[in-house]
């Protein structure tokens, strides 16, 4: 026991005297979270508009600045043929050709008959590559103008909308993003770490003069892997920490669940990180074999999306994926105040990966360095 609490002693120093892992496992990972949760995912996109109206009347200008407040739409005013080419450029969803005469006056005097209304017509201009937002802005257009010809021709209000406020939690961006980088942070340090550092000390013969000393083998490995749960413990807590303050990210689940499903999950990719250790002949096939499977779980877990945004063919495939279960059971924890039972699957599944990878790296993995 004292052997191997000196040794995961060594191992932690080692660990943050070596400004490459700690630059990969806590700085990377920051930055990527603070330039996500800054971007502003939340934000839903305004709608470029383009409005032409050469001289228009009081009441057709009152119509076009109500067009203006409309928080959806971000209004610009030129001529014909500027928002055309505008349109052209993709700098424009829309552009609306509004006749000066659009809405007559009506300031007729008592006992003087209302002025004769004739239909008036309006050019929309759509960017089909915008299709969508150009729908919209169509459809909000036609209700404004539906609405007005209701108030022009006086008719009674049929219909009255009630609203009701419900206190509803609002899941933001950031609350989805958190426990995915988290999950993230942990497999990089757990795979690069340990496949770097043993496949360095392994081609040094490093390993294998460490047999000869009265030290034992497992104390050696147990101590490199107490180190890592003890840093996949620090990065959790940090990043939380981080995220809660920087970015007002919100963690309604229990801590003590989040710390032992970051503990999991670190188990369960060290056993991939071992794996490859013992699969790499050199340091440098390391990354090559870890980034071909690391990298595409980067993208296709639902770390920085929701995997419900694929193709359903691709959905059943990526559920499978260890790094699925770790990002959604952390999630689910953290976003969705979710307790054991609730993640009991995906815990199962982990426990499963674990098992399959700590054997795949007792079956590959040596101290020794292997001949061809």
């Amino acid at each position: 026991m004292n052997t191997t609490f000196t040794l995961t002693r060594s191992s932690i120093k080692m660990f943050l005297r070596n400004k490459q892992s700690l630059f990969f496992t806590l700085f990377m990972p920051v930055m990527i979270m603070v330039i996500f949760g800054f971007i502003g995912f939340d934000n839903v996109p305004k709608i470029d508009m383009g409005i032409v109206a050469n001289n228009p009347n009081q009441p057709t200008q009152q119509f076009i600045d109500q067009l203006k407040q409309i928080s959806a739409f971000h209004v610009t005013t030129g001529t014909l043929d500027n928002e055309r080419n505008a349109l052209q450029k993709g700098e424009r969803a829309i552009v609306i050709e509004i006749p000066d005469n659009l809405i007559p006056s009506l300031a007729a005097g008592q006992g003087q008959p209302a002025p004769q209304l004739t239909k008036q017509t309006i050019t929309v201009l759509q960017n089909v590559g915008q299709q969508q937002q150009a729908q919209t802005a169509t459809t909000i257009l036609s209700q404004m103008l539906d609405k007005t010809t209701l108030a022009i021709s006086q008719a009674p209000d049929l219909f009255e909308i009630k609203t009701e406020d419900i206190n509803a939690r609002n899941v933001k961006y950031i609350d989805f993003l958190l426990p995915g980088i988290l999950a993230m942070a942990i497999m990089q340090m757990s795979v690069f770490s340990v496949a770097f550092v043993f496949a360095d000390y392994k081609e040094k013969g490093i390993l294998r003069r460490l047999l000869a000393t009265p030290m034992k083998p497992y104390q050696f490995v147990t101590a490199n892997v107490i180190t890592r749960l003890l840093i996949a413990l620090a990065q959790t807590a940090i990043l939380i920490a981080l995220g809660v303050l920087l970015l007002k990210a919100h963690v309604i689940g229990s801590y003590f669940l989040i710390l032992l499903i970051a503990i999991l999950g670190g188990i369960m990719f060290l056993g991939l990180g071992f794996t490859i250790s013992g699969i790499a002949k050199t340091v440098d096939s390391v990354p090559a074999i870890a980034n071909l499977i690391v990298f595409p779980m980067l993208f296709l877990s639902g770390i920085f999306f929701p995997t419900s945004a694929m193709p359903n063919w691709l959905q059943h495939v990526v559920q499978y994926l260890p790094l699925t279960y770790f990002a959604n059971a952390m999630r689910e924890v953290m976003a969705n105040g979710a307790g054991l039972l609730d993640i009991w699957k995906d815990l199962v599944w982990m426990g499963g990966w674990s098992v399959m990878l700590i054997t795949l790296a007792i079956f590959t993995f040596g101290f020794e360095q292997k001949r061809a």
